[in-house]
């Protein structure tokens, strides 16, 4: 299994009926109630797929952007959990070590989705 791709998170908005749109300059990426994501033009593939789950989530779980931190929270876990299957994860760490930059590198992800993936994962699993 692969982290899901830019394209094929846009495809999931799309079934939900979602539009998806583009900006310039501002946040990396903005739920706008009550149909649209916007995203920001010239980021990286990580940045953009992980910006556009975090977005997704809010859709998911009908959290505003930006509402409080307990919904950044959960947006971002969603953002994680649709992200890093646990056994990409296993593979990449017995291939490349616990770091943190080398792993999101591996899987396609921000730095940041792989703490929020290791913080969720570390709390079901103790």
């Amino acid at each position: 299994m692969r982290t899901p791709s830019t394209d094929t998170l846009i495809d999931v908005a799309v079934n939900h009926g979602l539009r998806i749109g583009w900006h310039r300059g501002g946040p990396k990426a903005a739920w706008r109630p009550p149909r649209k994501i916007s995203l920001q033009l010239g980021m990286t593939d990580p940045d953009t797929v992980c910006a556009l789950a975090h977005e997704l989530g809010h859709f998911a779980h009908g959290d505003a952007c930006g509402e409080d931190q307990r919904a950044e929270a959960r947006a971002w876990r969603h953002a994680a959990d649709i992200l890093i299957d646990p056994e990409m994860y296993r593979t990449a760490e017995l291939a490349f070590g616990p770091h943190p930059a080398r792993l999101a590198a591996e899987l396609g992800v921000t730095t940041h989705v792989i703490a929020v993936w290791r913080d969720a994962y570390e709390r079901t699993h103790s």
